[in-house]
């Protein structure tokens, strides 16, 4: 699975959004908000997700990062796609790895398998050739996300969070 096939996977979505906000106009009912219907049409694509939950919850977080972001064209679109599934990822991938094994405790191959596995949340049937982008992509984060942690101490969490940022801004464009 290349960018492009990612950002295909993940326009639909935003794009029918943006459809609905125009008949959404001439409704008599308050109009669901943007992020609400980003998560419906995210759940949509979830049928093959094996934790939905955490499916779920990682589409609220794309959808809250997408719903900040400029949507007036199709290249704005396209760019908060990419921006915001390399952000999502590497936010909830850092979360997990906090909670579960604590970032103090975790090593190189942790931060690899967290990385993976947000991937595989989201893209459950990948194809050898998607296998080898998700792990670049997790490759190129890694050692910037290991260095994140040995100062993360000393970091506000702003801080921290637009590391992570940087990080998912450069790995994505890859």
């Amino acid at each position: 699975m290349n960018l492009s096939t990612i950002k295909l996977f993940l326009i639909a979505p935003i794009l029918s959004l943006l459809a609905y906000s125009v008949h959404a106009e001439n409704a008599t009912q308050p109009a669901p908000s943007f992020q609400e219907n980003c998560v419906n049409s995210w759940m949509k694509k979830g049928d093959e997700a094996k934790d939905k939950v955490d499916y779920k919850d990682f589409g609220e977080k794309y959808c809250g990062c997408a719903a900040s972001q400029k949507l007036d064209s199709e290249e704005a679109v396209k760019k908060a796609i990419q921006l915001c599934l390399s952000r999502t990822l590497l936010h909830d991938a850092m979360d997990a790895m906090d909670e579960e094994v604590g970032l103090a405790e975790s090593k190189d191959t942790d931060v690899q398998e967290y990385c993976e596995d947000r991937w595989t949340l989201i893209y459950p049937k990948q194809t050898d050739e998607d296998k080898k982008f998700t792990t670049a992509y997790c490759e190129c984060a890694k050692p910037k996300l290991l260095d994140l942690i040995k100062k993360s101490d000393n970091l506000t969490d702003k801080q921290y969070d637009e590391v992570i940022d940087k990080v998912a801004d450069e790995c994505s464009s890859q």
